[in-house]
């Protein structure tokens, strides 16, 4: 008796004909930043949670895709695929005119306030969205914390939306720039996460404190931070006096409360 054994033969692929290349080129991308995380855009972190994004207004060849912190934009292909393997410069990234898309952007738990937001998209460098935490979303540190309320001084309304820029002393040269925003009953938290300790001899830091704001904005209508024009606040320490900077002093780990004199909350008019 003889055995015979099957034997299979396997063969190698050392070769793939490539009969045509999709070619799908990203059109931009849209970072969604925290304004309270850092004084530059450049620096600033990424928001963390997921956001609720409402487009008024975006080509329809335009798609895109959510994800923590950003949004990724590109177009629907509206060349034939190429045929055969793609050569450098059939891949290389082509020009694109500008892609102009509008809408808002919220935090459905209401960590960040919601903002009106634009950008123009295809230079492929990254648009950044600043977006502004809460009160519900500032978390006092050990720098401490200054909070309050905003409103207009004639009609006690609350400002709305409203943005805060604050300006710390630090030295001579030196200085920090803290932002927050009020959000839909007026009230701000501004955490000073970044404030060193005193120098030895010193008990508190000098500061600047404006508001730029919409006395119209309502509710329903978020605003776009960055078209806000300046409001005048009334002194801390002087009723009825206004102007568009109000000084203060501030201290690491004490938490402020910031208002007008003789009010409880920081009265503003528009200049």
């Amino acid at each position: 008796m003889t055995d015979e054994t099957d034997e299979f033969e396997l063969a190698d692929a050392n070769h793939v004909r490539v009969l045509e290349t999709n070619l799908l080129h990203s059109s931009d991308v849209i970072y969604w930043l925290d304004g309270a995380s850092a004084e530059q855009a450049s620096a600033m972190a990424r928001i963390d949670v997921p956001l609720a994004i409402r487009f008024t207004q975006k080509p329809r060849s335009l798609k895109f895709l959510h994800s923590l912190g950003k949004t990724a934009f590109w177009q629907t292909p509206v060349e034939d695929m190429h045929e055969g393997v793609a050569n450098e410069a059939q891949r290389a990234r082509p020009v694109q005119p500008p892609l102009v898309v509008r809408g808002e952007v919220s935090d459905p738990r209401g960590r960040y306030n919601p903002a009106a937001f634009e950008a123009s998209l295809g230079a492929g460098n990254g648009q950044p969205v600043v977006l502004y935490p809460s009160p519900l979303g500032v978390r006092p540190g050990a720098g401490g914390v200054l909070f309050g309320r905003v409103s207009m001084a004639s009609s006690l309304a609350p400002l709305l939306w409203g943005l805060l820029e604050l300006e710390v002393a630090l030295g001579l040269s030196q200085t920090q720039t803290y932002r927050a925003q009020t959000d839909a009953k007026g009230d701000f938290r501004i955490a000073l996460d970044r404030l060193p300790p005193l120098p030895q001899g010193t008990t508190h830091y000098n500061a600047s404190l404006r508001i730029l704001g919409n006395p119209a904005a309502t509710v329903d209508t978020p605003v776009a931070v960055g078209e806000l024009p300046a409001l005048a606040l009334e002194s801390f320490t002087q009723q009825d006096s206004f102007s568009q900077d109000q000084s203060l002093t501030v201290r690491p780990a004490l938490h402020q409360r910031l208002q007008s004199a003789n009010k409880t909350f920081i009265a503003v008019q528009t200049v």
